[in-house]
């Protein structure tokens, strides 16, 4: 069998959940394994002995500290440089996977000549309760309802369609998506170049119980306080993430119109913004409000945002 990395990226975990996830690594039906471990947190070491008590069937390769926090997405290609295998699995400290999550995605991969293989997930609470049996059978978002084979490049510049945990890769490929983004996570940046290079699978099952518990890295309108910041924070961001896209890759399908359709946004141009209103109509929505409501009445939309986002 070809080798499968996993990347498991802590920082100061709870234990319990780092426990948990670690059985389920170990507990894995795919037999050719390394996992490579990088802790991220600079005053408070997770102790290795821990991770070796529970990963018993295959290697653990631990990367040297570094003397500052990388942050999440700098800590992956870290570990991404780090790997060696034909395939990868990015892994977070708080999550379990189901046994046949690696074998499953993997065949997937080689059935379908794809680069990336994305499964359905499982939603569970701080007390490993599932309250959401399938994501996409849920969901009616735009970015958790799509399949093998879609072009997802535009929606998924504006919205990550998969988490990095629900992720196998092609090892080749995920190497020569380094250097990350800066402007993005890991995740929504090899999404991206998967979609201009080649396919992503979508299994139609769930493959891994993702935990919500409050202290995700992730959040809708995180550190957004106002109609400044979200475009700044938001809108700007995502434009730089298509700049990089340009400098990685020059001229790829759907740049003309990615360009057009953030010209329309940070000039609040909403008839052009019609035109690309189906690609992410949560977002165009919501932006299509901003121009003409005041910053009191941002807050609330805010709140109707994330509520509508969980």
């Amino acid at each position: 069998m070809d080798k499968c990395d996993i990347l498991l990226s802590i920082y100061n975990p709870n234990l319990d959940y780092l426990k948990k996830q670690l059985i389920s690594l170990n507990e894995q039906t795919y037999s050719n394994i390394e996992l490579f471990v990088f802790d991220d947190c600079v005053t408070k070491r997770t102790e290795q002995s821990l991770i070796l008590k529970y990963i018993t069937n295959f290697p653990v390769t631990f990367l040297s500290y570094e003397n500052k926090n990388l942050g999440y997405t700098k800590a992956f290609e870290k570990l991404t440089l780090a790997s060696t295998g034909k395939y990868v699995a990015f892994c977070d400290q708080d999550d379990i996977w189901h046994p046949n999550k690696i074998e499953k995605s993997i065949q997937t991969l080689e059935r379908d000549r794809s680069l990336i293989a994305v499964s359905d997930r499982r939603l569970i609470d701080e007390n490993d309760n599932v309250y959401v049996e399938s994501v996409k059978n849920s969901s009616n978002k735009f970015y958790d309802c799509w399949e093998t084979g879609d072009d997802i490049l535009m929606s998924n510049i504006i919205t990550t369609h998969a988490v990095g945990m629900s992720m196998v890769l092609n090892g080749d490929f995920l190497r020569s998506a380094v250097p990350f983004s800066k402007y993005t996570g890991h995740d929504k940046w090899v999404l991206c170049c998967a979609a201009i290079e080649g396919t992503i699978s979508y299994i139609n099952e769930p493959l891994v119980d993702y935990r919500r518990h409050g202290k995700n890295v992730s959040g809708v309108m995180k550190d957004i306080e106002n109609k400044n910041d979200y475009y700044a924070k938001r809108v700007e961001n995502q434009k730089n993430i298509f700049k990089d896209l340009e400098l990685k890759y020059g001229h790829f399908k759907h740049k003309s119109e990615i360009e057009e359709m953030f010209n329309a946004r940070m000039k609040h141009n909403i008839l052009k913004m019609k035109k690309f209103y189906n690609i992410a109509p949560e977002v165009f929505k919501f932006e299509m409000l901003l121009p003409i409501i005041p910053n009191s009445i941002f807050k609330l939309l805010k709140k109707l945002a994330i509520k509508f986002s969980n």
